[in-house]
């Protein structure tokens, strides 16, 4: 399983129109950030020694930057979230001293892999890795995610990530603003059901439910938040819609019975924090393993047959 967080530079656009010297603060943005949310990833390791993939950067989509990090735990969404917050917050103040027309946006969402989602790979300048099996996207797929994995000509590869729940958080993001960090509703199932090492508990808000294009059959999709940003609190106080499942128990529920009803769509969960001892996690979906099963023998086939 995978933990997706996106950055996104809002009031660049007008900020580059309205200025002829406007590529040194989008060049800030991509270094400075960076820099930050590794800085606040060490910072977090160093006060609780917690176990934690560090934040992976994914790609850039003009001025948003996507990042990506292995979950193997429930608790780790929730140091992961924490870590991210210090970074937005800590980046904000450093853009306050360069920029007083611009500010960030963020969403984060989960999706698992090798099924529903996946990964595919790309190579650069047209470099070919087996000649006999160059048309064969199947075999091409399979041999660059062999070569990933391996650690062999990665400089060769680029690796990108698409499915379900990928495209739902980029959905999710036309949500967000300043102040509001939306987040998928698997994710806050995610959040309200385990703890991490901050003893700080996430302010999970809810503002009612919208269509999302294509997600989930274009039913109603929960409309999940953290406050962020300068007044972010003072909105949340405001917000009237859903106050009531603010309380973590109460939202957990509700999204609990959003994802039964929508097993298929969203991310089965199954992080455990302690297996042994976590009867609600500690287990696979059926039809996720059988699908990968599938996918694998498949795949088998055709390398035999080619």
């Amino acid at each position: 399983m995978r933990l997706f967080l996106s950055v996104d530079l809002v009031g660049s656009t007008a900020f580059k129109q309205s200025r002829q010297a406007w590529l040194p603060a989008i060049l800030n943005f991509y270094r400075d950030f960076d820099y930050i949310v590794h800085q606040q990833y060490r910072a977090f390791r160093q006060r609780s020694n917690a176990l934690i993939a560090p934040p992976e950067f994914w790609k850039s989509n003009g001025d948003e930057l996507l990042y990506t990090c292995d979950l193997t735990t429930r608790a780790q969404a929730v140091d992961a979230i924490h870590i991210w917050l210090a970074a937005l917050s800590a980046y904000r103040c450093d853009l306050a001293t360069l920029s007083e027309d611009m500010d960030v946006k963020s969403t984060a969402w989960i999706a698992l892999f090798p099924s529903p989602n996946s990964e595919v790979f790309f190579r650069r300048n047209g470099v070919q890795f087996r000649g006999d099996g160059k048309d064969d996207a199947i075999l091409v797929q399979a041999e660059m995610r062999e070569q990933w994995y391996e650690g062999k000509n990665r400089g060769d590869i680029i690796r990108d990530f698409v499915g379900p729940s990928i495209d739902t958080g980029f959905r999710l993001s036309g949500w967000s603003t300043p102040r509001r960090m939306v987040i998928s509703a698997d994710l806050a199932f995610l959040l309200t059901s385990s703890y991490g090492q901050s003893d700080e508990p996430l302010p999970l808000h809810f503002s009612g439910a919208q269509k999302l294009r294509g997600v989930v059959d274009n039913q109603p999709y929960p409309m999940i938040w953290l406050p962020v940003g300068a007044g972010a609190r003072t909105e949340a106080r405001d917000d009237s819609i859903g106050r009531h499942l603010t309380d973590p128990e109460l939202l957990r529920s509700f999204c609990e019975a959003i994802i039964e009803q929508n097993y298929k769509v969203f991310t089965p969960l199954f992080l455990a924090d302690d297996p042994d001892a976590d009867g609600d996690f500690g287990w696979t979906p059926p039809y996720i393993i059988n699908r990968i099963i599938s996918d694998w023998q498949a795949e088998k086939r055709h390398k035999l047959a080619a």
